[in-house]
């Protein structure tokens, strides 16, 4: 889908799902209308392409700020400043943190932009109505996927399932986590068989297909089995959906566990490897990435990397609690962080910052601004997939299965690392905490799981411990504000989360 992406920008704005207040603005910001706009199948191909370009957004405002800064992989400093990446960190953020207005706002703009595709899509005639029926389904699962997000991020949110009206709009209250995963669930079952299992065409490469779907909606029912639902009868269900996917292993390229950990990422690597990724061209088109800026030291040499791509963030950078969780003889620490590298002063000398490299191609001097990287990120590796499906089958017995320790393992020696044989199930879940920590360093998916299997605050609070700040943190954190620009909109519409 890199050739799509290209019009991402023209279906944004002429889809009218930008809300500069909030999502319940729904006036158009252009002279474009829905009334005028969607007059044709290529119209609606644009929409639905608008509808993916929301996910731009996710890699650095959700998986970097709100999952990987929040975890202890991350150890952040005061630069005299206030950051949004130190109150994270540090457990300071309140309703008023703007990457938490930001990342709300995105993800209702998304939601909007899909309402806006279901409710004129029928009145298009189409060449095809398989292909009106694809469209559909990928929206549906992209609206969804998108209240995945909002409900792992605050709880209690509302459901704004068709496009509304500004005076509809203040009588939608917010709905309970309960509420709102039935309604993913639901939304992602109806549809998870309505899309390719592969495209064919070069086109449509990076779209979403029935793994990426029955993969997330996996990740979802996981999720509902732990923190805050504890719906473990969800367990069967995760388990069907990862079952038939393992089945397939190796009938399709991005479902098989490829033999060098390093080949998953780099720009040259899009779309062959990974289930599911977010979209990412570089030329100064206005389409690229800033997620590997967000990981770099400002005075990285250009001889590596175009000085004028990075951010210049000193404060920031991985945590010793994480390096040191490494075996000395796992391959994927070199290809995940760098703990010496050349600066940019003259004459040049060798820093020891540690740093995420992971998403860095080196030798990409001629980036036109830092946020131009052309490299796409994951939102679903076939990893994810096997060690999902082993942690469903250790949490359903009484001691580890075979078949769980030989995915584990399986794992571990594409890393380089010998086989373990946890002994009881508290075992194997800690193995396992570990082993995808270290799988999906810098990722974003650390501080989710940790949430999910209620680790989080006893893991927190040691690292904040470990780490001289004399704080701790409890169940109120797992959570995030509303934001406060959401509580004035209509006092009383919405209530704020517990303890802030």
């Amino acid at each position: 889908m890199k050739a799509l992406s290209y019009i991402f920008s023209i279906a944004a704005v002429a889809v009218l799902a930008s809300c500069s207040k909030s999502y319940l603005n729904v006036t158009p910001t252009s002279s474009i209308t829905v009334a005028n706009f969607y007059k044709s199948q290529l119209d609606i191909q644009q929409a639905v392409n608008g509808v993916y370009a929301g996910l731009r957004d996710w890699p650095v405002d959700i998986y970097w700020y709100l999952s990987e800064v929040r975890s202890p992989n991350y150890y952040i400093t005061y630069d005299g400043a206030q950051r949004d990446w130190y109150d994270l960190n540090n457990f300071q953020d309140n309703p008023q943190t703007q990457i938490i207005h930001d990342t709300w706002q995105s993800l209702y703009a998304m939601i909007n932009r899909a309402n806006e595709v279901l409710a004129n899509i029928d009145q298009i005639p189409f060449s095809s109505q398989a292909l009106k029926t694809q469209y559909k389904a990928e929206v549906r699962f992209l609206r969804a996927f998108a209240y995945f997000q909002l409900v792992r991020l605050w709880g209690n949110v509302p459901i704004v399932d068709h496009v509304i009206s500004p005076s509809e709009a203040l009588t939608i209250k917010q709905s309970d986590p309960a509420t709102v995963y039935k309604f993913i669930t639901s939304e992602m079952n109806a549809i998870k068989d309505s899309l390719p299992v592969q495209y064919t065409n070069s086109a449509d490469i990076g779209r979403a297909d029935q793994w990426a779907v029955k993969g997330i909606l996996a990740k979802v029912y996981l999720t509902m089995a732990g923190y805050p639902l504890h719906q473990k009868d969800k367990l069967d269900s995760a388990k069907a959906l990862l079952q038939e996917i393992i089945s397939h292993e190796g009938q399709y390229p991005h479902l098989n566990l490829i033999s060098n950990y390093a080949n998953l990422f780099g720009y040259k690597n899009d779309n062959l490897h990974n289930i599911f990724e977010v979209e990412y061209i570089s030329g100064g088109l206005g389409e690229g990435s800033s997620f590997p800026s967000q990981n770099i030291p400002p005075n990285l040499n250009a001889s590596l990397v175009s000085v004028s791509s990075l951010l210049f963030n000193t404060s920031t950078q991985v945590s010793s609690d994480l390096i040191n969780s490494y075996d000395t003889n796992d391959l994927r620490f070199n290809v995940t962080i760098d703990t010496a590298y050349l600066t940019n002063d003259n004459p040049p000398i060798i820093a020891h910052t540690p740093f995420f490299k992971k998403f860095v191609d080196f030798g990409l001097t001629n980036l036109t601004s830092y946020n131009d990287w052309p490299e796409n990120f994951p939102l679903l590796r076939y990893e994810d997939i096997l060690l999902m499906y082993a942690e469903v089958l250790n949490d359903e017995a009484s001691a580890p299965p075979a078949q769980a320790i030989t995915i584990l393992n399986r794992i571990r020696a594409r890393a380089g690392l010998s086989p373990v044989t946890p002994v009881t199930t508290q075992d194997f879940a800690l193995a396992l905490e570990t082993e995808r920590r270290h799988e999906f360093a810098d990722e974003g998916q650390y501080w989710f799981d940790l949430v999910r299997t209620d680790r989080a605050i006893p893991v927190e609070n040691a690292y904040l411990q470990a780490t001289g700040r004399n704080k701790t943190i409890d169940q109120h954190n797992l959570f995030y504000p509303i934001p406060q620009t959401e509580i004035d909109i209509y006092p009383g519409l919405y209530q704020q989360n517990p303890g802030y």
